[in-house]
């Protein structure tokens, strides 16, 4: 008895199989209906129609799948348990980089008072009639050299820090934001 009820589910199901036709629109943007759907129309969605042409489902089109996000959420669901982490992480590097950035001003002081210091006695050689040594001429441009350097690293790593910043906080929020969609996911 079981055989030939199985035998007649079979047979229903192949025949509802083959009703069903796939309705999509090809590379030039011409509606097609076919028994088999290529790989494009899977990305660009299709519908699922009878033989009359009623809808019998509607498959939307798939986003595109973003590689670097990918790679980033991988990133950061296996090296972080919860936001926190990310959190001291980002306190941790802008804590050396504004030691850093500390640091480069007080040598950026420390040069501006050298530079100071010998144009000030290349002054005062000039105001007792003498001419300036080519050492100390060479002492005040490799001095301006040093701070025109030191200056710009400052900049770099001012960028750095927000740049840094704003990473962290962009971590921050994608991981808020993979951690709620894994409860959706669990709680369904």
């Amino acid at each position: 008895m079981t055989k030939p009820v199985l035998l007649l589910c079979l047979l229903l199901a192949n025949i509802a199989v083959a009703d069903a036709l796939y309705r999509y629109r090809d590379s030039a943007g011409i509606i097609v209906t076919a028994d088999t759907i290529p790989p494009n129309a899977v990305i660009d969605g299709y519908e699922v129609v009878n033989k009359q042409g009623t809808v019998l489902e509607t498959v939307q089109a798939r986003q595109p799948v973003d590689q670097n996000q990918t790679k980033q959420d991988q990133y950061l669901l296996a090296s972080f348990s919860h936001v926190g982490e990310i959190t001291r992480l980002k306190e941790r590097k802008l804590a050396l980089l504004a030691r850093d950035i500390q640091n480069l001003r007080d040598s950026l002081s420390s040069l501006d008072v050298r530079e100071e210091s010998l144009v000030a006695e290349a002054a005062n050689v000039e105001m007792a009639g003498e001419e300036v040594a080519v050492e100390l001429m060479q002492q005040i441009s490799q001095a301006r050299l040093d701070r025109a350097e030191v200056k710009k690293l400052l900049v770099s790593r001012e960028t750095d820090q927000h740049s840094i910043e704003a990473l962290y906080r962009g971590y921050e929020q994608r991981f808020r934001q993979l951690e709620l969609d894994s409860r959706q996911t669990s709680e369904q």
